[in-house]
């Protein structure tokens, strides 16, 4: 029942309590119930702070990213008790707290009584479970992995002779990629460079990062350039989570890390085709690659030159030596060739003189035949030629008739006459 002065008054049957009254009698049976501090732990999920300094976040029963975690318990880190938390952490022990990572934390249970939920004010923190759970996990992962022969799956994949299309997953607009970025374009040669941006710490980011290993293999790069710069041990724990660890075995193309933390390895850098310290060194590994090839070739056209020049130099001394050769056998030959010319020019000579004889001595034969049967010798001894009026020669006296025209030539000099009477001899009478 309510009063007339609005208190609440209990009846037999029922009890109703104020808001704030009942949330008094929880907070009393929890600090009844939890006098002391407690350690509590779970995986961390939802971590914010705000602007006075206060950390809140969810402490949860670890469950995979795609899951709904069993059990939920609020935490709130004031900013006095933030300040001993990052003094126990520091750079030696687990580091910074981030979402996904399992810890162990003290504090006090109580009720806050403004959203009417049961809550954890964190005071203290055991930096010993986080880096004793990373360091299990990670040895489990390992064992894990080595069973099932992946360990040096990537590392056998050939890496290309001149990588140039390299995929790089990283956080864009990063620290890693701005220095991953700069060792590439100082070097001078044309990379091309697909970023596939993926956050690479916090909650969640295991699975991003290894989806962000396919998409940059489906993209065509030639070579994969997982890195990420400097950072505490619970922030680089997604590089060695199992959903990592599987995406790099599973990449047909070669995985070089840079993650950027000298003292350990990660998981991801165990499975990797190589493992560099930093994005820095990531990056110099590939120019040192491209170096190898610039290197190879030119040493490949060296080679070539020097082959080329001894060949050369070869073919010249055998084209020298042909060459004198075909000279001997040449002049050689010129010589024969001079001296069967001088036989054949002497026995031309001896038959061109024998030859010659042998027309003079016929010439001179002919020429004294020729002044034997001259018709002026037989004239100057007293013959005579006649012939007709047209000029033919006449032997007979057959075919005269006279009247006929007769023309005589003598030694010296022609009778023109005309027959009178033809007379044959006794002897032509006497023929048939």
């Amino acid at each position: 029942m309510i009063s007339a002065d609005g208190s609440t008054t209990r009846g037999d049957d029922t009890t109703t309590y104020e808001v704030a009254e009942l949330l008094g009698e929880l907070t009393v049976a929890v600090e009844a119930a939890l006098p002391d501090e407690i350690w509590i732990r779970g995986q961390i999920r939802n971590l914010s702070k705000s602007r006075k300094g206060h950390v809140y976040f969810d402490l949860v029963t670890p469950a995979p990213a795609e899951r709904s975690p069993e059990a939920v318990l609020p935490v709130v880190l004031f900013d006095w008790y933030r300040k001993i938390v990052n003094r126990i952490l520091g750079p030696g022990a687990a580091g910074q707290m981030v979402d996904g990572v399992e810890v162990r934390v003290r504090g006090q249970v109580s009720i806050y009584k403004a959203r009417g939920q049961l809550q954890l004010q964190m005071k203290a923190i055991d930096p010993a479970y986080t880096l004793s759970r990373l360091a299990d996990e990670r040895d489990r992962l390992l064992a894990e992995l080595k069973a099932a022969g992946l360990l040096e799956r990537n590392r056998a994949l050939p890496l290309p002779t001149l990588p140039l299309r390299v995929g790089l997953v990283t956080s864009a607009g990063s620290a890693a990629e701005a220095d991953f970025r700069h060792v590439l374009t100082a070097s001078g040669i044309g990379w091309e460079i697909l970023v596939v941006d993926t956050p690479v710490q916090g909650f969640g980011s295991e699975q991003r990062i290894a989806a962000a290993l396919a998409l940059a293999e489906q993209h065509g790069a030639e070579v994969i350039a997982l890195v990420r710069g400097g950072g505490a041990r619970t922030e680089l724990a997604p590089f060695d989570s199992e959903a990592v660890a599987h995406a790099v075995t599973a990449r047909s193309v070669p995985v070089l890390t840079g993650i950027g933390h000298e003292i350990d390895r990660s998981v991801a850098d165990v499975v990797a085709h190589n493992a560099c310290n930093t994005p820095t060194a990531c990056a110099a590994a590939l120019v040192e690659r491209a170096g190898q090839f610039d290197r190879a070739a030119l040493a490949l056209w060296r080679g070539i030159e020097g082959a080329a020049t001894a060949r050369l130099a070869a073919d010249r001394r055998l084209l020298d030596a042909a060459g004198r050769r075909t000279g001997a056998a040449v002049a050689a030959s010129c010589r024969t060739a001079r001296n069967d010319v001088r036989r054949l020019a002497l026995a031309i000579d001896r038959a061109a003189r024998h030859c010659s004889e042998r027309a003079r001595l016929r010439l001179d034969a002919l020429e004294a035949q020729a002044h034997a049967y001259d018709p002026q010798r037989a004239l100057e001894r007293g013959w005579s030629i006649t012939t007709d009026g047209e000029g033919h020669l006449l032997r007979s006296v057959a075919g005269i008739r006279p009247g006929a025209t007769l023309r005589t030539r003598m030694s010296d000099g022609t009778v023109t006459s005309t027959a009178d009477a033809v007379t044959p001899s006794e002897t032509n009478r006497e023929r048939p």
